[in-house]
């Protein structure tokens, strides 16, 4: 999907600090990761310590806002994401573990991207932009159809259905980042991505003994 940014919104990419970009894209994730009705751009300007003028010279309006980051997050995670991807993986368990680094780096730099993608899904009655987000999810359904086509499920045991095992983990991992990101409230340091790493293959670990053969 090609972005449809308007020429001031292209300005605001070009802006070249990108510590100051980040900052104004991760006020209006955090805003709108309630859904569009509730979000304030004042909010947003006072998080990102710049003036609403400034805001609305980039993106024109609240909906100009929100589209834009509909549009920049779906790119970011083709590009960052879906696109890194080896889908290849036979061990689930790898599959899983590479797409938790690549996830990760995007929270990294981005706190509340996954809140806020999530949030233009639950809420897509706000505006019809929403059905960019959709598009999101669904590419998200193939790439996990795509690692559960690919994986042994020879490995799992045999007394439990193999498409659920996969549903049990990939639940258990998406619950494991909920989880982790309450206990840091979003800041991530180079000490808390060491305790993630930890975290995340000893669940890894656990899932290994519960599912597969012995």
């Amino acid at each position: 999907m090609q972005s449809k940014e308007s020429p001031t919104a292209l300005k605001f990419l070009q802006i070249p600090e990108e510590a100051k970009r980040d900052k104004i894209l991760n006020a209006a994730m955090k805003e709108f990761r309630y859904g569009y009705k509730k979000a304030s751009t004042d909010a947003i300007v006072r998080d990102a310590g710049i003036s609403k003028g400034l805001l609305f010279f980039y993106f024109g309006t609240k909906q100009g806002i929100y589209e834009f980051l509909l549009n920049y997050t779906t790119n970011l995670m083709r590009s960052d994401y879906f696109e890194m991807l080896n889908l290849a993986h036979r061990d689930i368990l790898e599959g899983f573990w590479q797409m938790s680094l690549l996830k990760r780096d995007i929270c990294y730099r981005y706190p509340y991207i996954y809140d806020f993608i999530n949030a233009a899904i639950i809420y897509k009655a706000d505006i019809p932009a929403t059905e960019i987000a959709q598009n999101l999810l669904s590419q998200q359904n193939a790439v996990l159809s795509e690692l559960y086509a690919a994986c042994d499920t020879s490995l799992f045991r045999p007394d439990i259905d193999s498409q659920k095992t996969f549903n049990l983990i990939y639940w258990a991992i998406d619950a494991f980042f909920g989880d982790i990101d309450s206990k840091i409230d979003d800041k991530w340091n180079d000490e808390n991505y060491e305790i993630f790493l930890k975290e995340l293959r000893e669940y890894l670990d656990i899932c290994k003994r519960c599912f597969y053969k012995n």
